[in-house]
This record gives structure tokens, C-alpha cells and sequence, in this order.
């Protein structure tokens, strides 16, 4: 029988696992060179986590006037407000805005500089912002930290939503008249749509064989109801305000391309994937598109090099579009065995975004995510053949890092297969305004995708490999969890917009141009590196501070983003001793800067089974070596074979 290869949605799966994040705050990092003393930390320690890292930030917020270098804030005292603290406010050079009654607390506008003055005071207990009041955020914006870069004002945004980014989503098809997808007009955020699967006569005969009747269309061009719950999640828009909670995705103003490549049995082709990603990078131009989403794959073994797929995706990135994918769903063997090297087609390549699932228990809290047990680890497992007939295995370190994946909620396609067939999927509501549960990697991959789509609002001057590398290297690490589960952590919107906003605006059109040089600024005139901390739902965490590069090197340190690397390049592709440009090979050139940490050494004997934390630890307390030379690809030598997996390792199969 002639062989079909199918690209498939990736599954649907409830199991959870059961890891604890530990939670710390960096407080060395104080503001205005301030003299770590315990006075001065005592009043930092006063202040809330968000104003902390204002003081050192110029981001316009509701509470703080970067023009006026003044802020907005709620003083809460010990006891019963005193004459004297409210002269101290006037003294240094403040005003009372209103005093409350219900609790020890005045409302001041107050110079920036003279925060920590203020917090000083014995009778001071807590100093919080004067945030904006909103509605519920949806629980996905809160578990990414999405609810920290903007507010809402009925139905329109301020601070990032995705304005004026597309995403281009190759998957079964968008319901384009669901309301999770109109703007504040009410009209469909879906700018455009193409159908390319449905002209596979090839894949309909086959399913006729097989005796797999595909849903007729009708003005629903979603049958199977994936496209339209990934679509959700990347951009989906809440606008019943009735509700407690919302259902609102990761960049809910952001414009949705549907590029439909699945039928309505979740099938399609190589072929049909291929001609997706071919008309994306055509009408590139025409539609904004700057992210391109695939919550799909094929299982290939493959090498990256050859595999049909990853060649397109990496056109796609070299074309300066984000590509984000799947990791995949095969995490674990149909005996519940643990199983590494699964990572599918075209997650197995380098230059893409590879996204596997956490479970965050439906809770808000950053506290309790793990691993899902579906999720697929690295490394990647594709390979060649050498000289001598022998297999060449890819063995790159993926995923790159870990979303929310399990049991999200998001919009429902009318009528959908999926529903159907497993009706528990079900959440609430029906037609233009039904949501469904769905679990996978696919789900957490379009979270990432819509976190990008806030990056390049923030910052359009990224190329694709920087906000790679911003979203890695922020990532929050998850304990006892090793590297090619987790990749470099768990997605954190508000500390990659925040190290983003820090960054030159034309960085990609300078690269493009070739009037970027390796080692160039690449800081806007005026700013600094940002404190390398988060607080997401009120609790605190270090960023990871590492990166994967040439696809077995972990390298860590803020001269990553302080200086231009050769890497952020997206026409350059780096994998061990070989660099391409273009698809061209490339020799002497010089890759990274010299003060990039080093952290291959920190994996040491523990390969790619090493934790996160050990990493990240490692790198802060300086256990990394610190490149003093940079790196420069001269005769096949580079940092060093870096955390490649033995082939003798035990996939599990």
C-alpha cells in the first residue's frame, strides 16, 4: 500500500505531574546606585514588587510620568496617618492626593528619586502603585504574566495586546465570526483567510479508503475546531464583561491570518504545510504577518538539515518572520515510560521557537507548575547517514521553552468534530460565543506565539533569533526538571517585554542591511540592562539569565543583549562546527562577543539531564567561564561539543 505521511493536531491529554517552584527575589539590584545597607534594603523591602522595578525603568504606566519622574502612590502606615509623615511628603517635594479612612493609607504623588526616602520611616509599613481598577483578567494572561504589561478600560487595552502584529495560524481553519475575535468595533480580527487543504484530492481518497467522512463546510471553515481554539489562545478577545473570569488569549488585539492546512479530521500533508508556510512568506508584506504559529507536526527522523519542513521554516525565519511550533505530544510511551528524543517535525529545528506544556493546575499562581506528562522532550533525535554509512543523530538541545498546556480554555468552533466526538471538551456556551477545554503542546505553542506578537509591539526592531533568545533567556526555571524537559524555563511576558522595551528599535532593519557589526551597542541610547527579576501574581522569581545557541551551547550573561551577537542574525544558522548564512557555508566569522559567559562547563558529566535551577544557579553565582575572545569559527573549532547527548542514551522506545 502506497505510504501517506499526515500531519496531525497533537493530542488531547488531561494527566498531571506534581513539582513545587521555590520563589526568591534578587534585592541586590538597587536603584540609583543606592548603597546596600540594611536601612536601605529594609525600605526597599517596603516597597511592592512592581515599584521596585520602576524605579530603575522610563516605561510610561498610569502611575508613573517618565517625563516628570514622579509617581502615583499608596502609602499604607503602622497606625493612624501622622502630621509628620505628611510633612516628610511635602519636604521632599510631594503632595496628598486623598487619605482614606477604611485603612491607614494617603494616596501621594511623589518624585521617583524620593521613594526610598520615604520608605525609610519607622511609620511606614507599604508603598504600592496606584494601579489602574479592571476587571478579571483571563487565567492564561495571568499564569504568563501577560496581565502585567497592559490594563483594560472596557473593552479597549492599554499597554501591550499585540496591535497591529499578525499571526499567521496554519492549522483546521478559524472561525472567523467567533466574538473572541472581533475588535473593539466589533469587527472579525481575522484579516484574511486561505484554504489550501481542501484541494488534496490525494488525502480525500485516501480517507474515503479509510472510510473517514470529513464535516461539509459551510461558513464555518473550521470542521475539526483546533484552529479556532489555537487562534483563541494566541489572540482570542473577552468581551462579555458579565463574567468573573475571562477567557481572553495572550495578545487579544493582535490580527489573525488563517492559513487553513488541516481538514476536518485534524489531516493533512507535508505538501499542504509546505504551501501554507510558502503563501505566509509571500503575503508576508501584505498582512503584517510577524508570527507564524504551527501547533502541528510530523514525526520525521530526518535530520534538520534535510527535512522538508525545517528547510521552510527556516526561509520563514530568514524571511524575519517568528516561527513558533510544538514540541509534540509524545512525552511518554503507551506504557507510561518516559520517553526523550521526541520531538517532532519542524520543532526539530534550530531556528524556530519550540514550545513544550506545563500544567499549572488551573491555578493563577506561579508556584505549582509542572511538566506535563505528554510533553515531548529533546534532544531532537533526527538524523543523516556519514560517509561510512553510519548515523549522523542531530542531538540538539528542545524544546526551547514551556508554556501553559493543559485544560485551557478557549473559544469553540460551532459544531466542531472535536466536541463531538468528545463532548467532556465542552466548557460553556455555543455558537459565536462557546468555549472548549483542549490540552497539548499545541495549545501551549500559540501562548507563545501571542507573547511574541507583545514583544514586537513593544520592540518592532527584533529579529526573530533575539526574541528567541529574550524569551529564553527571562524564562522562569522550574525545579528538579532538566533541560530538555523544561528547555530554558517557563514563559515570562513581563520580564521579556520589560528586557525587550531596553533594546534599539532598528536592530532588524540594520542587520538586514548589513550595517550591523558584532559587537555594537545594543542598548536604546540612555538605558540599561533591566533587574533580571519578575513578579507575576505577586510572587517573585529570578530569570533563568541563559540561552541555547548553536544548538548544543548554553550561553548566559546580559553582554547577550548589551552588544550585537552574529546569532541574532535570522539568515545565520549555527550547529556546532558549522555555520550556513543564507544556506551558504560560512568559515572565520566571528559569532559571539567577548564577556558572554560560557555555561557548558556547569552541565558538567550531567548532559542534557542537568536541572534548569543547577544552570541558572551556576551562572549567578559565576561558575560559568566568562569568553574573553569571543567566539570565532576558524577550522571547525568552537566553544566545544557542549551538551550533546551520548548516542548509548536510552530513549525509552
Amino acid at each position: 500500500m502506497r505510504v501517506f505521511r499526515f500531519i496531525t493536531r497533537l493530542g488531547i491529554v488531561p494527566k498531571l505531574l506534581g513539582i513545587v517552584l521555590s520563589l526568591s527575589l534578587v534585592i541586590a539590584f538597587l536603584p540609583f546606585g543606592q548603597k546596600t545597607s540594611a536601612q536601605t534594603i529594609s525600605a526597599y523591602n517596603k516597597l511592592s514588587p512592581a515599584l521596585q522595578q520602576a524605579l530603575n525603568s522610563n516605561e510610561l504606566l498610569v502611575w508613573l510620568n517618565p517625563s516628570s519622574q514622579r509617581v502615583r502612590v499608596l502609602i499604607q502606615t503602622k497606625s493612624a496617618v501622622s502630621l509628620s509623615l505628611l510633612t516628610a511628603i511635602t519636604l521632599q517635594g510631594g503632595f496628598v492626593v486623598r487619605q482614606f479612612s477604611s485603612i491607614n493609607c494617603v494616596l501621594v504623588e511623589l518624585p521617583k528619586n524620593k521613594v526610598l526616602t520615604i520608605a525609610g520611616r519607622s511609620d511606614v509599613e507599604r508603598i504600592s502603585p496606584d494601579h489602574l481598577a479592571q476587571q478579571s483578567s483571563s487565567h492564561l494572561e495571568i499564569a504568563t504574566g501577560a496581565d502585567d504589561v497592559r490594563t483594560y478600560q472596557g473593552l479597549t487595552y492599554n499597554g501591550l495586546d499585540g496591535s497591529g502584529v499578525g499571526i499567521a495560524v496554519l492549522d483546521s481553519g478559524v472561525m472567523n465570526n467567533h466574538n473572541e475575535f472581533k475588535n473593539s468595533l466589533g469587527l472579525s480580527r481575522v484579516v484574511a483567510s486561505t484554504d489550501i487543504v481542501s484541494g488534496n484530492t490525494n488525502l480525500i481518497l485516501f480517507e474515503g479508503l479509510l472510510g473517514l467522512l470529513n464535516p461539509l463546510l459551510s461558513g464555518n471553515k473550521d470542521a475539526y475546531g483546533h484552529g479556532t481554539h489555537v487562534a483563541s489562545v494566541a489572540a482570542g478577545r473577552w468581551v462579555n464583561n458579565n463574567s468573573q473570569r475571562d477567557f481572553s488569549g495572550v495578545a487579544p488585539n493582535a490580527n489573525l491570518i488563517d492559513v487553513r492546512v488541516l481538514d476536518g479530521r485534524g489531516l493533512g500533508q507535508v505538501s499542504d504545510v509546505l504551501a501554507g508556510i510558502d503563501w505566509v512568506i509571500t503575503n508576508r508584506n501584505l498582512y503584517n504577518i510577524k508570527v507564524l504559529n504551527l501547533s502541528l507536526g510530523a514525526a520525521s527522523s530526518e535530520s534538520y538539515e534535510t527535512d522538508p519542513l525545517c528547510r521552510a521554516v527556516r526561509r520563514a525565519t530568514a524571511s524575519g518572520i517568528t516561527v513558533v511550533t510544538a514540541a509534540g505530544n509524545y512525552g511518554s510511551t503507551q506504557n507510561g515510560l518516559e520517553r526523550y528524543g521526541s520531538i517532532t517535525s519542524p520543532g526539530n529545528d534550530p531556528t524556530v521557537i519550540t514550545v513544550g506544556a506545563v500544567n499549572t493546575h488551573q491555578t493563577d499562581a506561579r508556584g505549582d507548575e509542572s511538566i506535563t506528562y505528554f510533553s515531548s522532550r529533546g534532544p531532537t533525535r533526527g538524523y543523516s547517514f556519514d560517509s561510512n554509512g553510519g548515523k549522523v543523530y542531530d542531538n540538539l538541545l528542545k524544546p526551547d521553552l514551556v508554556a501553559p498546556g493543559n485544560k485551557i480554555v478557549s473559544a469553540e468552533s460551532s459544531g466542531d468534530w472535536l466536541v463531538r466526538q468528545y463532548p467532556q471538551l465542552h466548557h460553556s456556551g455555543s455558537g459565536t460565543k462557546g468555549f472548549m477545554y483542549l490540552s497539548g503542546t499545541s495549545v501551549a505553542a500559540p501562548a507563545v506565539a501571542g507573547s511574541v506578537a507583545l514583544l514586537l509591539q513593544k520592540n518592532p526592531g527584533l529579529t526573530p533569533p533575539l526574541v528567541k533568545a529574550i524569551l529564553q533567556y527571562t524564562a522562569q526555571q522550574i525545579p528538579n526538571t532538566n533541560i530538555v524537559k523544561q528547555g530554558t524555563g517557563l514563559l515570562n511576558i513581563e520580564g521579556a517585554t520589560r528586557l525587550a522595551g531596553v533594546l534599539r528599535t532598528d536592530i532588524s532593519q540594520a542587520v538586514s542591511s548589513g550595517r550591523m557589526k558584532v559587537g555594537d551597542n545594543l542598548l536604546r541610547s540612555g538605558m540599561t540592562m533591566p533587574l533580571q527579576n519578575s513578579t507575576v501574581n505577586g510572587q517573585s522569581f529570578n530569570w533563568g539569565g541563559y540561552i541555547f545557541a548553536g544548538g548544543s551551547q548554553i550561553l548566559a550573561g546580559a553582554e547577550l543583549f548589551k552588544r550585537y551577537q552574529r546569532i541574532y542574525d535570522p539568515t545565520l544558522v549555527w550547529v556546532r562546527q558549522e555555520v550556513t548564512v543564507s544556506g551558504s557555508p560560512v568559515a572565520n566569522t566571528r559569532l559571539i562577543t567577548s564577556g558572554v559567559i560560557n555555561a557548558n562547563g556547569i552541565v558538567g558529566n550531567e548532559s542534557v539531564l542537568v536541572c534548569g535551577v543547577t544552570v541558572s544557579n551556576g551562572v549567578y553565582s559565576g561558575q560559568g567561564v566568562v569568553l574573553s575572545e569571543g567566539v570565532v569559527l576558524s577550522e571547525g573549532v568552537v566553544l566545544s561539543e557542549g551538551v550533546v547527548l551520548s548516542e548509548s542514551f536510552n530513549l525509552g522506545e
